[in-house]
């Protein structure tokens, strides 16, 4: 891991070599780089993947303030400068998708396309509900490492799904805490802020200004119940009908969590010939 200064912060970053484009992974609200792996292990050394933790997240700086898409899309330029990258392959999975789109629509000559795993799109209230388990984990101790996996196992949207990139992926979130146990590294102070940022951002006013070639992927799977997906149907088609240049492409058997911590061969597939083209 390296630390990369992106301005005031520094980002925790991790790089796999490869060829040009460069891609850079943006993950979700209470994620970490680790989401990544899947995609950049499949995509390297063909490409060179480049994904790091948000602000507030992982290994990254916790300011106190600051917390939005504006100061995240500051940070994306910070990474690009520091690893002199003129224009990128910008890939965003949940709140990473929403990054990628307000920075592809205001930074159009660093951005060679698009792909946004289920996300990009204004959030429901009731999305919130749903992904209510990731953030009610933060500040909370753990008696040990095994104890937080073997919980995080037990959701109902893991059932039948679990796999070791989503073993690495929760062992990476976790740090000592001050009782012996463990906790989230995601300060929650930052998801406070960021939240109450979604619900007041709309995103639909910067589809139909993003020019470059974007691929949607869609996970159809319910959360904490069977259809409670984080993106319609119909909204998915409306999205991909405001991008003027996107492909729409459901990854069936998926959740908003395994459509990127999984063994997709649909997904990798339709990103490899989107990479082509």
């Amino acid at each position: 891991m390296d630390r990369v200064h992106a301005g005031e912060v520094a980002l925790a970053t991790r790089v796999w070599p490869g060829g040009e484009p460069t891609i850079v992974g943006i993950h979700g609200l209470t994620a970490n780089h680790t989401c990544w792996y899947p995609v950049a292990e499949a995509l390297a050394p063909q490409h060179r993947f480049i994904a790091y933790d948000l602000r507030g997240r992982g290994g990254s700086d916790k300011p106190e303030r600051d917390y939005n898409i504006a100061a995240h899309n500051r940070d994306v330029l910070g990474v690009l400068d520091h690893f002199e990258v003129e224009r990128a392959v910008v890939m965003g999975h949940s709140l990473g998708a929403h990054i990628a789109v307000r920075f592809a629509a205001r930074h159009p000559d660093r951005v060679a396309k698009l792909v946004l795993f289920d996300g990009g799109l204004d959030v429901r209230p009731e999305v919130l509900d749903s992904i209510g388990p990731s953030i009610a984990r933060l500040g909370v101790e753990f008696p040990s490492l095994d104890a937080f996996v073997g919980l995080m196992k037990g959701l109902p949207f893991f059932a039948g799904r679990w796999n070791d990139h989503l073993t690495r992926y929760f062992a990476y979130d976790v740090e000592p805490a001050p009782g012996g146990g463990v906790r989230s590294k995601v300060a929650k102070h930052a998801i406070e802020e960021e939240v109450w940022a979604l619900q007041r951002t709309r995103l639909w006013v910067w589809h139909h200004q993003i020019r470059v070639p974007t691929l949607l992927l869609r996970a159809p799977d319910g959360l904490l119940r069977g259809d409670d997906c984080l993106m319609t149907q119909e909204e998915a088609e409306a999205m991909a009908h405001a991008i003027p240049d996107c492909r729409l492409v459901v990854i069936s058997k998926t959740n908003h969590y395994t459509i990127l911590l999984g063994d997709n061969a649909v997904a990798l597939d339709a990103i490899r010939a989107h990479l082509k083209n």
